[in-house]
């Protein structure tokens, strides 16, 4: 029988839920681990940056973006071995692939959801200044949530077949942090340098500058940033799980 979209839905959060269990279980500190690394960054960035970079409360910049950092690269991480880990269970039982990346995003932003409450603490800390326009947060996530899905769908589909995949991605992961401006900003390179120019393409900046115009600038994003997020989003998960469908069909015989 086939299930209904409800049930996969209600599966997905059962494995999702399960799986932020299974992380913390027997663990003393429990989700506070997610804080860590971010914070641990933070104090080192901002222990050599902030005096460097000409940027105004700096700790509240660099927390913001190492907060959706975290979730971007927590995100991809989880999805791209989410079919790979579960082969067995494929094997098994009669369940929709997608099932398991859906569940891994999901994961995922329970734990954001978690990790939020000690982080708006802490931006307090930081000169950070509530407002009706930080609620444009929730739009930015599940547009940034799409795109990160379509995004990682991709590179899932990729490593069932070739395990270089994930060890490519675990390469590229750190160049791909300094790349996108998580603790500089893109006003500090030269207007039309090459660099500046890429920047620009690396959609990841596009989520960063629409989350700090929430949260940071405290204004409400334009029509342009509106669009930009937007469509980004919308195109990346058509594009996931359009090569996901399609690469699916051959993953029984590379598990």
């Amino acid at each position: 029988m086939r299930q209904t979209l409800n049930q996969k839905l209600e599966l997905a959060i059962t494995l999702a839920i399960t799986n932020v269990k299974i992380r913390y279980k027997n663990s003393v500190l429990g989700y506070i681990w997610s804080l860590l690394t971010p914070l641990i960054y933070l104090v080192i960035f901002v222990s050599i940056f902030s005096e460097r970079f000409d940027v105004e409360k700096y700790p509240l910049y660099a927390l913001t973006g190492l907060i959706f950092w975290n979730y971007f690269n927590t995100t991809v991480n989880q999805i791209l071995y989410s079919i790979v880990a579960s082969a067995e269970v494929l094997k098994s039982m009669n369940v929709p692939r997608l099932i398991f990346p859906i569940s891994a995003l999901l994961s995922a932003l329970i734990n954001l959801i978690l990790s939020l409450v000690p982080f708006f603490i802490l931006m307090f800390f930081f000169e950070f200044e509530p407002s009706i326009k930080s609620l444009q947060f929730i739009y930015i996530l599940i547009c940034f949530s799409s795109f990160t899905l379509g995004f990682s769908l991709i590179l899932c589909a990729l490593n069932v077949y070739f395990r270089d995949v994930g060890m490519l991605w675990t390469t590229i992961n750190p160049a791909l942090f300094y790349f996108s401006p998580i603790i500089w900003k893109i006003d500090m390179l030269p207007e039309y340098s090459m660099i500046r120019r890429l920047t620009i393409l690396n959609p990841i900046h596009h989520y960063l500058n629409a989350f700090r115009t929430a949260f940071y600038d405290n204004q409400w994003m334009t029509l342009e940033q509106t669009g930009i997020i937007t469509i980004i989003g919308l195109v990346m998960l058509i594009i996931g799980y359009r090569i996901f469908s399609n690469l699916e069909k051959g993953f029984y015989s590379h598990y």
